[in-house]
């Protein structure tokens, strides 16, 4: 099952963020893109789904698709200032799931557009 490592700290800027907003409280970890660094992720609120693993660390739930988990695992979410990182426990093969123009590599012609 899913589990966030993450501090006290993030868990209070978190928890302004979710009670500052109406309509959902559950906090979905998401791929926001993939590329030559791994996937990118993200963070919103968002309803629970069927699909869903759920991880309630002190009044934040946090939801993930279990897909998604199978993919990357454990997450670690840190608050940073202007933001938060969010990234798996064990980094993800990074080439493993990234595109370019060129098949799939991020090698000598680099990712993404051209």
């Amino acid at each position: 099952m899913l589990r966030v490592e993450t501090n006290p700290e993030t868990l209070v800027e978190i928890s302004k963020v979710v009670e500052s907003q109406e309509g959902p409280k559950n906090v979905r970890i998401y791929e926001a893109g993939h590329g030559c660094s791994g996937p990118s992720l993200g963070l919103a609120l968002d309803e629970v789904k069927e699909t869903d693993y759920k991880h309630k660390q002190g009044n934040i739930n946090f939801v993930i698709d279990k897909e998604l988990f199978r993919d990357l695992g454990d997450i670690k979410i840190e608050f940073v200032g202007s933001g938060y990182l969010v990234e798996p426990v064990v980094p993800v093969e990074k080439a493993e799931k990234a595109g370019s123009g060129c098949g799939g590599g991020c090698g000598g012609c680099g990712c993404g557009g051209h």
